[in-house]
């Protein structure tokens, strides 16, 4: 069998396609991330554009006849998560990607999409005792603490890369960011946290895993990879001071600037800065001085799940 999780999310849109073995393992065939905003400029009057929706309904449709294996035993599932959760329009993306590839698209709770996140990143760590794991998207960003591969609490709050950015960077994309901006960003997202009670979640002991592209992009900077490799960062650190760091870099450099820097997609280049300020808040309030970085998330734990 081969399956196939397409996560369509407010900032990207993602294929992962895997072999499942007779013993459940997972053989990953492809992995591809494409870039195509469907929750920009949403904030404006809660409707989705429909420029983005045609953009991120055609590369859905790519991805779509890149997971289709004439002859063999396959399935392909696609997945919405904050855009498609919040926007008023959602109803007519749907229809639309309908029309395009003949299926439908799930439209994950919250809660849903962080208990699958979840599966995704604790697998093949070998971790024990409570772990927490936060995954930051273009539009929310999920909270889950569990052990092994039992989840005790989830929360999903309504702040990602994308919504940040639009709200206090993107104002004029040609200039540098001020460090007040910054500081204003992460207040902002520290008492969105506290309000929805993320301080519960930390333990003197707990184990913080990072999943979402924020973070990965962020650890491929960290090692300045010439070549955007993300297999290669599962596992690794990132720090606190790592995060300050590249917070104070990205502050100090323009929008094209930006997309130059060794290690870091150049279409990231514009939401990197509210990836950061997301992350290092969260760590700020779990307490903990740095996460392992997962490259597994949602799609990760749907291809571990039996009945997709």
């Amino acid at each position: 069998m081969i399956k196939t999780v397409i996560d369509i999310g407010s900032n990207s849109i993602k294929m992962r396609s895997a072999k499942i073995s007779s013993n459940g393992r997972l053989y990953i065939l492809r992995d591809e991330t494409e870039v195509v905003r469907l929750g920009r400029g949403m904030s404006e009057n809660g409707m989705l554009k429909p420029e983005n929706m045609r953009r991120t309904c055609e590369a859905a449709s790519r991805m779509v006849k890149a997971a289709t294996y004439p002859g063999k035993d396959y399935k392909i599932f696609i997945v919405g998560t904050q855009a498609l959760r919040i926007a008023k329009n959602s109803g007519d993306f749907v229809k639309m990607l309908k029309d395009l590839t003949g299926l439908d698209v799930h439209i994950f709770t919250g809660e849903e999409e962080a208990k699958f996140s979840w599966l995704g990143a604790v697998d093949g760590f070998n971790l024990s005792g409570n772990i927490i794991m936060f995954d930051t998207g273009g539009g929310s960003t999920e909270f889950v603490s569990g052990s092994g591969h039992s989840v005790n609490k989830v929360k999903s709050v309504p702040v990602g890369a994308v919504t940040l950015s639009e709200k206090f960077f993107n104002e004029n994309n040609n200039l540098p960011v001020k460090m007040s901006a910054c500081d204003s960003a992460l207040e902002f997202v520290k008492n969105l946290f506290i309000a929805n009670n993320i301080e519960s979640f930390k333990t003197h002991d707990s184990k913080i895993i990072g999943v979402g592209g924020g973070v990965v992009a962020m650890e491929s900077v960290k090692f300045a990879c010439e070549n955007f490799l993300p297999s290669r960062l599962h596992g690794k650190i990132l720090t606190q001071r790592d995060i300050m760091t590249q917070i104070k870099m990205y502050s100090a450099l323009n929008l094209n600037e930006r997309q130059n820097i060794i290690g870091l997609p150049a279409s990231r280049a514009d939401v990197i800065l509210g990836s950061a300020c997301i992350i290092l808040a969260a760590l700020r309030l779990l307490e903990a001085d740095s996460c392992i970085v997962s490259i597994n998330g949602l799609r990760h734990g749907l291809l571990l799940r039996d009945n997709i």
